[in-house]
């Protein structure tokens, strides 16, 4: 009993530690080329170092983090390509959303969760709180997703690779306007998927994940 109980002990440790991993990287929250130093992320993530070794395998395999030639564990540095594939993966999955909502009954699409999340970015851009903004603003996409009410797309959204990157190394006032251009873009998309105008609706996205892709790469020039 004791055996199975320090099993089940572990493998929790290892999912929780994958999972709040999987949302740091997602997120941007780990500086771009930064190595996983055992000893410092298992004291960080207060997990034994064979949980976060199970944890970072996992994320190498999705391929949200890579492995060194020489071994350990490196958070991404992201390329044009990257970017580009990305971008395309997103449009493909959020356009298709945006066309399966606009093909259900108004009446039962709840649209007052994208503005709700509307309503969290403004809060938090209000206060200044980047990184929270940044949470918020991968929120929202979920939440288009999750309108859908397809249990196959929301299942592949969740699991794919596709980051949202923040990083301090460019100039504040830069990082505000991006942020002010993505509420207003979240807003606006918001309104045409209320009014069914999900053509414009499916333009607009596109055009949002470019000005979210370009701002990428930026990140990447900047360090």
């Amino acid at each position: 009993m004791y055996i199975l109980s320090a099993m089940s002990e572990k493998s929790v440790q290892s999912q929780t530690c994958y999972q709040q991993l999987r949302r740091m990287v997602l997120l941007g929250q780990v500086p771009a080329g930064e190595r996983f130093r055992e000893v410092e992320w298992a004291s960080r993530m207060g997990v034994h170092r064979s949980s976060l070794r199970e944890a970072l395998s996992g994320l190498a395999h999705e391929g949200l983090i890579r492995r060194g030639e020489r071994g350990g564990f490196f958070a991404p540095l992201y390329e044009q390509r990257d970017l580009d594939e990305v971008l395309e993966v997103r449009a493909i999955l959020e356009a298709g959303a945006i066309r399966l909502i606009g093909a259900r009954p108004p009446e039962d699409v709840p649209f007052g969760r994208l503005t709700e999340a509307c309503d969290m970015m403004r809060q938090l851009l209000e206060s200044d709180m980047e990184l929270g903004f940044v949470e918020a603003d991968r929120r929202f996409h979920q939440i288009l997703i999750e309108l859908t009410e397809n249990q196959k797309l929301i299942s592949i959204y969740q699991r794919a690779p596709l980051p949202i990157l923040f990083s301090r190394h460019v100039d504040v006032e830069r990082r505000r306007r991006g942020a002010i251009q993505t509420l207003d873009e979240h807003q606006k998309l918001t309104q045409l998927l209320m009014d069914r105008r999900t053509d414009e609706a499916v333009e607009l996205l596109q055009h949002h994940l470019q000005h979210a892709t370009e701002r990428l790469l930026v990140v990447n020039q900047t360090r």
